[in-house]
């Protein structure tokens, strides 16, 4: 089923032919009036693709990306190395994670504590308030002097792969937080979940904009708040749009060891498993484990649709089902009475309330040991000294055909791989003592 942004970008590229101007000028200009009219949907949520995922599947077929202009104006173009958005290199291996010891007046705090980190600006304010930040930035005092959504000034930019420039005038950009300290001027943008991209332009943007007024060195971070961790990631920009690195890379847990520390057969023993798999959802395939803990703990009203969960992920509505049925699976949301709708379980709402990672981990490893093609993937994790390499797909998707019959071999296969990233989770997270 094809979603709303779907259905109303397939109308407007239909209607007004941009394929055809895209191929025969380069790119298109399209008006915000424009987008409404045509597409029938706000051209903000249109626009809105901050991700490669996030994109609707014309832009993702043909290679296309939209930057605004100018306020109210935007422009489509081709950028085939998808050098509008910067990728990740998630197989490079795990950011080593820094213990960072907290203020003491931290703890005393009765407004913000970090087991009810929900969204992105408490995330950023707690790690301002515990000097994560001036630990990052090696800042003796840093000073929030910048949020919000603010116009940007005259600049321009090559588009990828073309030496054409383009005009940037007044647009609209929403940074999250700047600081400042005697060093520089850290502009960030910050995201609840770990990211596999993200549009360069929310970071790109303000550096410009903020470089040609400041007399201090304008730093641009990228910030990721997840189960209880900071990532922050400093990027250097170079003379073209789409050029950029990373100069700086940590991750922090605030006062809490990150590893779940737990003897292997007095924690598991106790635990029953489940005779077959539940019925209640499909089998996951949500791969990232600790995005589903994110989902839990941000859970309200506002975000108990695929469609919601899908935007505040900043990927399709596909995998927001996904993480929903995920969810299901583990015990932590149920279907709701209202079609499409998500509600929290007694589990879900005991997850939410839980303050350290700790406490989260290990209810989400509980959860594991109940569904039976999880708890014999772990016991033979265990047999192999924890080494996920040595455990082979195919004798994972054999464990699953016994405890659910539903899937071809193909499928089980498919469902086999995230069973092998949620093993790597718990290798990564869980510290079994014998």
């Amino acid at each position: 089923m094809t979603s709303k942004n779907d259905r109303a970008w397939n109308k407007v590229f239909n209607d007004l032919n941009l394929l055809d101007s895209i191929q025969k000028d380069g790119h298109a200009r399209i008006s915000a009036s424009t987008l409404k009219e045509v597409g029938g949907r706000e051209p903000r949520l249109m626009a809105k693709q901050d991700t490669l995922e996030s994109r609707p599947d014309i832009f993702r077929k043909h290679q296309l990306v939209i930057l605004p202009i100018k306020n109210g104006e935007y422009i489509i173009f081709q950028d085939p190395d998808s050098r509008s958005y910067f990728q990740f290199d998630l197989d490079s291996g795990t950011i080593p994670i820094e213990i960072h010891e907290s203020d003491p007046y931290v703890d005393r705090l009765e407004t913000l504590d970090l087991g009810s980190i929900s969204g992105e600006f408490q995330a950023l304010d707690y790690a301002n308030i515990a000097s994560v930040l001036k630990t990052y930035t090696h800042e003796p005092e840093l000073f929030l002097t910048i949020r919000g959504r603010l116009r940007s000034s005259s600049f321009s930019i090559a588009l990828p792969g073309r030496d054409e420039s383009i005009p940037i005038q007044g647009v609209q950009m929403e940074i999250d937080s700047g600081f400042e300290g005697s060093q520089g001027i850290y502009l960030i943008e910050a995201k609840m979940g770990k990211r596999q991209d993200f549009h360069i332009r929310q970071l790109y943007f303000p550096w410009k904009d903020w470089s040609s007024r400041s007399q201090k060195p304008v730093i641009p971070i990228f910030f990721s708040y997840s189960n209880g961790l900071f990532y922050l990631t400093t990027f250097q920009f170079g003379e073209r749009y789409g050029v950029m690195e990373i100069v700086d890379q940590r991750c922090f847990s605030v006062d809490e060891d990150p590893f779940l520390v737990v003897e292997y057969d007095t924690f598991s023993a106790p635990i029953p498993v489940d005779p077959c798999e539940p019925d209640t959802a499909p089998f996951p395939q949500a791969n990232d484990i600790d995005k589903i803990i994110d989902l839990v703990i941000s859970f309200n009203d506002e975000l108990d649709t695929k469609e919601a969960i899908a935007e505040y992920f900043e990927f399709d509505e596909r995998q927001g089902d996904y993480y929903a049925n995920a969810a299901i699976y583990l015990g932590f949301l149920e279907r709701g009475e209202t079609r499409g709708q998500f509600v929290l379980t007694p589990l879900g709402y005991e997850l939410k309330r839980c303050k350290t990672r700790r406490c989260r981990n290990g209810q989400l490893l509980t959860q594991l040991f109940k569904r039976p093609t999880f708890r014999y993937s772990i016991e033979l994790l265990r047999e192999s000294n924890f080494d996920i390499e040595s455990i082979s797909t195919q004798s994972i998707a054999d464990l699953l055909y016994r405890f659910d019959a539903r899937y071809n071999p193909v499928t089980r296969l498919r469902r086999a791989s995230t069973v092998k990233s949620w093993l790597k989770w718990v290798c990564m997270n869980v510290r079994f003592d014998e």
